[in-house]
């Protein structure tokens, strides 16, 4: 074979490879909702979709606890509601499992504990890391509007956290972002962090008709700047340390 032979072989090979390579991370679109084109169900629409693919839940009301267990964009339109039914055998609206998930434009509500475990509930529950929760409504549920337990580098930004038992938790968890949030009326805190979690950013959010505004437990080291915190019941800002 020749170099220009070769050359144009190993041309081939690589355009193939990138070609392949640019279409995994593209992904598919799926639709949920949208009549006879789209899956019934979010849970149904995420557990056929692959990794890196959209999923598009088109406007109503989807009562699902659904779990989110690979890759994904999942994207509402016109904020779709994902009621959870108060189901104390799911538990959470939204689990996310995956690492990488963005979950963007949802309204998110009617969530409770599991039975036996009083501190599993949540409108979306993120155990994982460097996911982007954005752009929901989190009302009327329990325990949290959301919640991170064990997650680093997750971005939680421009969500409203409403009428919750506490507004978002975070709990051994590190280098998250909270910004740019509206977390009022909540039952307990606006923001919760306790169980060692250190380096999270909380700038820019409005905490405000909370019990307590900003409660911190048994923490590392935190950025909380830039807020306006007013007219929590209890406190604005609280903090207790453990032995």
């Amino acid at each position: 074979m020749d170099l220009t032979s070769h050359t144009k072989k190993l041309f081939l090979i690589i355009s193939i490879m990138l070609t392949s390579s640019l279409a995994c991370a593209n992904g598919a679109t799926l639709t949920v909702g949208n009549s006879s084109k789209g899956y019934e169900s979010i849970q149904e629409a995420i557990n056929s979709a692959g990794i890196g693919d959209e999923i598009l839940v088109y406007p109503g009301t989807y009562y699902e606890n659904i779990v989110v267990d690979k890759r994904l964009d999942l994207i509402g339109l016109k904020n779709p509601v994902i009621d959870a039914g108060g189901d104390y055998f799911n538990g959470p609206g939204v689990t996310i499992l995956a690492d990488g998930v963005l979950m963007e434009g949802f309204t998110i509500t009617n969530s409770t504990n599991t039975a036996g475990d009083p501190l599993s509930g949540a409108g979306v529950f993120v155990r994982s890391n460097n996911n982007t929760i954005k752009g929901n409504i989190l009302e009327n549920n329990y325990r949290s509007g959301i919640k991170v337990l064990g997650g680093y580098n997750n971005s939680i930004t421009n969500n409203s956290v409403d009428s919750n038992f506490e507004g978002i938790l975070i709990s051994d968890s590190h280098s998250n972002k909270i910004t740019s949030n509206h977390i009022n009326n909540n039952n307990n805190a606006g923001i919760f962090i306790s169980g060692s979690s250190e380096l999270n950013l909380v700038k820019y959010n409005i905490i405000d008709h909370n019990s307590r505004g900003v409660l911190l437990m048994g923490v590392g080291v935190n950025d909380i700047t830039k807020n306006d915190v007013f007219e929590n019941k209890v406190k604005n800002f609280e903090t207790s340390y453990t032995n």
